[in-house]
């Protein structure tokens, strides 16, 4: 006979992303490169606090440029000490979007686990 846990406390749990043409267009993960890149005004210095290779980040800011609408991330090529890249007036509203989504995304979730009935 198996030993059950007493109490058990169960929760509901997800993420958001938002999608463009069925394709992952933005998560907290991007959100947070951006974010990055903003404090640095750096790619590569944004993908190295991050842990992140610096392709797989300029993979992820080309693949969001692509699916956006706008631009969120303008990169340049710099001289001896490295390139440019600037976050957009579009990505601002993007961050901002997405703070609201995950907000109400999370009082939504802690709503379904005060209701779940295990």
């Amino acid at each position: 006979m198996t030993a059950h846990k007493l109490n058990t406390k169960y929760s509901v749990d997800g993420r958001v992303w938002i999608n463009s043409d069925n394709f992952s267009f933005i998560g907290q993960g991007k959100i947070d490169l951006i974010k990055k890149i903003k404090e640095f005004g750096s790619l590569r210095k944004a993908a190295s606090e991050m842990k992140m290779s610096y392709r797989q980040a300029w993979q992820n800011i080309y693949k969001m440029n692509k699916l956006s609408e706008k631009p969120l991330v303008i990169l340049k090529r710099g001289g001896k000490d490295g390139g440019i890249a600037e976050v957009t007036e579009f990505a601002e509203n993007v961050i901002i979007a997405y703070k609201n989504l995950q907000t109400a995304f999370d009082i939504f979730i802690n709503e379904q686990t005060k209701n779940l009935n295990v």
